[in-house]
């Protein structure tokens, strides 16, 4: 596989809403610029809290860029548009979606 082509790979874990809060969790592997990575994401009525496990990915939320090495964390919160790129390769992540709380 070239650099410019990208894969991506979703696995969700089955939970029960008493053993995880009402979250639902997936495993995601973040391509590089091309194919599928960059696409603009949002989740209208959930949060997200995501970790990298591995690889290095560029979180973008708005005009502000993370980037976050494997251990990163950061929570978009429901309704924000974001991006994510593998940085210098693929970069694997756990993210968790559960129902925002009313604000």
């Amino acid at each position: 596989m070239s650099a410019s082509q990208s894969t991506a790979e979703i696995h969700r874990l089955p939970t029960h809403a008493a053993a995880s809060h009402g979250a639902s969790l997936y495993f995601e592997t973040v391509g590089t610029a091309a194919g599928t990575a960059g696409a603009l994401r949002i989740r209208p009525d959930e949060d997200t809290l995501l970790r990298v496990i591995a690889g290095t990915l560029r979180l973008t939320i708005g005009n502000v860029e993370h980037l976050l090495g494997p251990g990163g964390e950061a929570i978009v919160r429901a309704g924000h548009a974001h991006r994510l790129v593998g940085i210098g390769g693929e970069a694997r992540c756990v993210m968790g979606f559960r129902a925002a709380a009313r604000r």
